[in-house]
């Protein structure tokens, strides 16, 4: 049992890896066929080796740690986050039972907040002005999401009977998936809400001191989260469908080259005025016909 264990551990990590790389890939047809330009297509088979290449030169590239920073702090904050994004993928309704559990949906809350820190803390360790900024602003940017975030899943959970991410589909459940969307793009840190990596304001935000294998490790991260909110979108609103997963990660992907950057006033706002009012009167509902 343990060896099963083990090797499904190791054979997830394997394919999110390969799954991030081919992301990118795509990703960057999308957003090439969007601007009418051609997208990567010099390397192998329409630019399918082009993922491949690009990972072999950021692992060759040169590590740089500032003078003032700590450089073993300043390396186990990436790992600690792609580690974490592996761990979110555990929570997923699997096939197989022995990946699900019990309580996966309050593991998922334990491991939505304990993200926040590493990202606050790969910028205070960086020792740069820029990056402590960036890693403030984006863990700001979380807080204010999570709370409202909270109030949907509470909602997912009372119609389920249970604190599993198991859900049965309910079509009650459309009335809040845009602004479920939209928090998942908040949390994601992609555009229009991409105000923690803006290269206009904060110079790439918290992530601005690492090169290499460590900026590797965020760039995986920061994919291999937005993979797991697309199933997870897929297994709350589409029964765990393939297809509309593939939908999903076209509209996160097609959001980037659609919509313009808001600004962050407007950002906080639209997390503390609207997402989370909405959230509370529908979970208020939802309770009130739950009870009756």
């Amino acid at each position: 049992m343990f060896f099963l264990y083990y090797f499904g551990f190791f054979v997830m990590v394997f394919f999110i890896l390969q799954s991030v790389a081919f992301l990118t890939l795509l990703e960057r047809h999308f957003l090439g066929g969007s601007q009418c330009r051609v997208g990567p297509n010099k390397v192998g088979y329409c630019g399918i080796f082009q993922a491949l290449f690009d990972g072999l030169k950021l692992l060759k590239k040169e590590i740089v740690v500032c003078f003032f920073s700590s450089w073993l702090s300043f390396f186990f904050m990436p790992v600690c986050g792609f580690v974490l994004m592996v761990f979110f993928w555990f929570t997923l309704p699997f096939f197989y039972s022995f990946f699900s559990f019990d309580y996966s949906g309050v593991f998922l809350f334990c491991l939505m907040g304990l993200s926040v820190y590493f990202m606050m803390l790969s910028g205070v360790f960086s020792g740069s002005k820029y990056s402590f900024i960036g890693g403030f602003r984006a863990c700001a940017q979380s807080y204010s999401y999570e709370i409202s975030f909270s109030f949907f899943f509470l909602i997912f959970f009372l119609f389920n009977k249970s604190f599993s991410l198991s859900f049965s589909f309910c079509f009650f459940f459309f009335l809040f998936f845009i602004p479920f969307f939209c928090l998942v793009l908040i949390d994601l840190h992609r555009a229009p809400f991409d105000l923690s990596e803006c290269e206009s304001e904060l110079v790439s935000g918290f992530n601005l001191e690492y090169s290499g294998s460590g900026f590797a490790l965020l760039f995986i991260g920061e994919y291999g989260n937005l993979l797991y909110f697309s199933c997870l979108i897929s297994s709350l609103f589409f029964d765990m469908s393939f297809f509309f997963f593939y939908v999903v990660v076209c509209l996160i992907v097609f959001s980037r080259s659609a919509f313009p950057r808001v600004r962050y006033d407007i950002l906080m706002s639209l997390c503390w005025f609207f997402f989370l009012p909405f959230g509370f009167y529908f979970f208020g509902f939802s309770f009130v016909v739950f009870i009756v």
